[in-house]
């Protein structure tokens, strides 16, 4: 008997243990994956007036109050940047000139990620589904943006990304290996030009064309990789506003500061033009109905503009001087603009 109970007694144990081991191995959780919560951090204070919208004379305008975000593409990659495994993308719609923007990825593979934020991609006539993405990776992996639509999305004077908005974009790389919090910076991937044209003489001018020189781009690279990061092979035009009428009042009966207009804002891709055996492409021209002025340079000592930045042009036209030109490069922001007066 103590043979057969020692026996049934072995059996029941074993039995006991396989069913312990079986019954704890369905309620474990994969050590292979974890969840994310990503945070999206918006730049500047986004939450700019939401008041009727402040037309300058005829439509070149400052559009301040649109370069918020709309849509929020977030994706996510394994593997190398040359053949990424893309594990997640989702589009965020409605958004409005938010902070900050945080959500929770579950069951991500632990190892090297890659976590993407595109905002505003309808400002380029794009959507980055997965097809769109994979077949780019073939040309470059920092998702290389070709502008070849006609009209051209960019450059775009204030009225035209009222719809749209403008394009940002932001990454970060972690090595995951349990549940945690990850950050992507967003930056803008435009540079803006911020306008302000001065009548210093005692009669009124009407302003009736603004020119630039050939410093807009056709292209730009979605993830750059370094502050300055612009493609080869970039096309560079000029732009040209034309059919303005926007009336500056003169001196004479100016209450202390002299008369200016609005700002007017511009927006192009990042630029690094090469003019080593030529002149600076950083020109501005203006013609009002009684004068026109020639082109003249307002970088000289500027050789590109990166993205995210503002570029605050003071233009003044004098009676005896034609025009002077002062002009800063800044922190974009969504205050209004203050351009430094004439020393």
């Amino acid at each position: 008997m103590r043979k057969n109970f020692s026996h049934i007694t072995q059996a029941f144990m074993t039995g006991l243990v396989l069913w312990t081991f079986s019954s704890c191995e369905e309620n474990i959780t994969p050590e292979n994956s974890s969840e994310v919560q990503l945070s999206i951090d918006l730049p500047g204070n986004l939450d700019v007036e939401t008041g009727p919208w402040t037309k300058a004379d005829g439509d070149y305008v400052d559009a301040s109050q649109y370069e918020g975000v709309r849509t929020l593409r977030i994706i996510v990659t394994s593997g190398p940047a040359e053949s990424r495994t893309i594990l997640y993308n989702q589009k965020i719609d409605g958004l409005e000139n938010l902070i900050t923007y945080t959500t929770t990825i579950p069951d991500l593979p632990h190892g090297s990620l890659s976590f993407y934020a595109i905002a505003n991609e309808e400002s380029l006539g794009i959507e980055y589904n997965d097809e769109t993405i994979t077949s780019n990776l073939a040309e470059n992996h920092k998702l290389l943006f070709t502008d070849n639509a006609d009209p051209k999305h960019f450059p775009a004077r204030g009225p035209d990304i009222v719809k749209n908005g403008i394009p940002m974009s932001g990454y970060t790389s972690v090595e995951l290996t349990g549940d945690r919090s990850v950050t992507i910076d967003l930056y803008r991937s435009v540079v803006k030009l911020a306008l302000v044209v001065e009548n210093a003489t005692n009669s009124p001018v009407t302003l009736r064309k603004v020119s630039f020189g050939e410093f807009f781009g056709d292209r730009y690279y979605m993830f750059r990789d370094l502050t300055l990061d612009v493609p080869d092979g970039i096309l560079y035009t000029g732009m040209t506003y034309d059919n303005l009428s926007i009336t500056i009042p003169g001196t004479q009966n100016a209450d202390g500061e002299e008369p200016q207009t609005q700002t007017l804002s511009a927006y192009f891709y990042p630029t690094h033009p090469d003019f080593t055996e030529g002149n600076s492409p950083f020109t501005i021209g203006l013609e009002t109905y009684n004068n026109i002025y020639k082109p003249l340079v307002f970088a000289s000592n500027t050789a590109y503009f990166i993205r995210n930045t503002q570029v605050n042009l003071r233009a003044r036209i004098t009676t005896t001087m034609g025009v002077q030109l002062d002009f800063t490069v800044l922190g974009w922001d969504d205050r209004p603009v203050t351009v430094p007066p004439f020393e």
